[in-house]
Formats: C-alpha cells, sequence, structure tokens
C-alpha cells in the first residue's frame, strides 16, 4: 500500500511540473500568454476585466447634499501642493467607512483614490483628496479624459461602501457639503 502512494505522488509531482513547464513555455512563445499570467498571479486580480456591476452592486445618484465632488481645487491650496492635480471630496449626509476611498470608470477600472485630509472647517465633516494618507497623486484632467475612451460614460463611479457607489462628474462639481 505505502508503495502504490509513493507511486502516486511521484506520478502527481512529474505530471506538475510537466504542466508548469508547458506553461512557462507558452509565455516565453506569446507575450500576451506572459501578460495574463502576470495579471492572474497578482494578488488584487486585474480589476480591468471585471465590469462596474462587480465593483458597485448599486449605483446611487447624486441629489443633493450627500456630498460634494468637485475637480477644481481651492484658492488657499498652494500650486506646490501634490493635491492641487486631483479632485477633491467632502463628506456631508454620505460618507465613506473606510479611506482611502476609490472611484471607477464605468467599466469597472479604478481611476483613482482619494485619502483622507482632515475635518473641512466650515461643516466639520471630513474631507478627502489624491495625495493624501494613502491615495496616490492623481491628474483630474487625465480622470476626465480617461473617462471619455472607448466603452466609457464619461462618469465616475464613488465607492462610499462596499455595496454602493455614487456617480459623479469628472469635471466641474456634483453635490454640495
Amino acid at each position: 500500500m505505502a508503495k502504490k502512494i509513493t507511486r502516486l505522488f511521484v506520478a502527481l509531482s512529474i505530471a506538475t511540473l510537466s504542466f508548469v513547464a508547458t506553461e512557462a513555455s507558452a509565455e516565453s512563445y506569446n507575450p500576451s500568454v506572459r501578460a495574463l499570467n502576470k495579471m492572474s498571479r497578482r494578488g488584487d486580480a486585474a480589476i480591468s476585466m471585471q465590469s462596474l456591476a462587480a465593483v458597485c452592486p448599486t449605483v446611487n445618484t447624486v441629489r443633493g447634499s450627500e456630498f460634494l465632488w468637485k475637480s477644481e481645487i481651492s484658492n488657499h491650496i498652494s500650486d506646490q501642493d501634490p493635491r492641487t492635480s486631483g479632485p477633491t471630496f467632502i463628506c456631508n449626509k454620505v460618507c465613506p467607512k473606510k479611506w482611502p476611498m476609490n472611484f471607477y470608470y464605468s467599466d469597472g477600472v479604478k481611476a483613482g483614490r482619494v485619502g483622507y485630509y482632515g475635518v473641512y472647517r466650515v461643516t466639520g465633516k471630513p474631507r478627502a483628496y489624491c495625495a493624501t494618507r494613502g491615495a496616490p497623486k492623481c491628474s483630474i484632467r487625465q480622470i476626465a479624459a480617461n473617462s471619455k475612451t472607448a466603452g466609457r460614460d464619461g462618469k465616475l463611479y464613488l465607492k462610499v461602501s462596499d455595496s454602493a457607489c455614487y456617480q459623479v462628474n469628472p469635471l466641474g462639481r456634483t453635490g454640495r457639503p
């Protein structure tokens, strides 16, 4: 019995090595296979292959004072500040439970993140920008241009919870604080 188990283990090991070698040789001859294998090995599984419904099961419309999303930066922020090129998010009735907050294009591809910065002194509610607390620097001009590429509807979708997103315009203002 022990010999049969040992033979089975050896056979499975050889088959596994053979499969791995075949996959590696396919990668070396076909760059697209290499790219797909690299994407599948990543822990965050290429979100670009997901649809908006996969990341935003519910999409809401901003009707008023849920929050403020704006593309222009306030005058008091210096041009040298890394926040100046990205959008501003100010909570009101709606605020994400976790920071940084992701936002997506209409095809489900992540467009960027805004990180908690502090409290907006006028309302006492949290505010967020790109280039703060775990969110990389971003360019609202590039994000707006990318939102209009083939297959996208020109909007952004802010993920405020695990199940809900809000649709906003990438340029101008959506909502109010």
